[in-house]
């Protein structure tokens, strides 16, 4: 389970986006839910899509040390 807020910088508004869902490690995509927003994306709601990134030469990932690929799809 995961939940956490990506802040956006720049624009005149503080905007951010709050996230909440389950990223299943070693799954090739996992969805997020969009639960709410600030600024500019108050009241957004929709789905993102987690795949890791694994660098060239790493076999596993272990979920301590990944890059995260998140795809956002809103309507606010």
């Amino acid at each position: 389970m995961m939940a956490f807020t990506a802040m956006i910088e720049g624009g005149e508004y503080g905007n951010s986006l709050n996230f909440f869902g389950v990223y299943k490690i070693g799954s090739a995509m996992s969805r997020l839910s969009i639960t709410s927003g600030t600024g500019k994306f108050k009241n957004a709601c929709g789905y993102a899509e987690v795949r890791s990134l694994v660098p060239p030469g790493q076999h596993v990932t272990d979920g301590a040390e990944t890059l995260l690929r998140i795809t956002v799809h809103l309507t606010y």
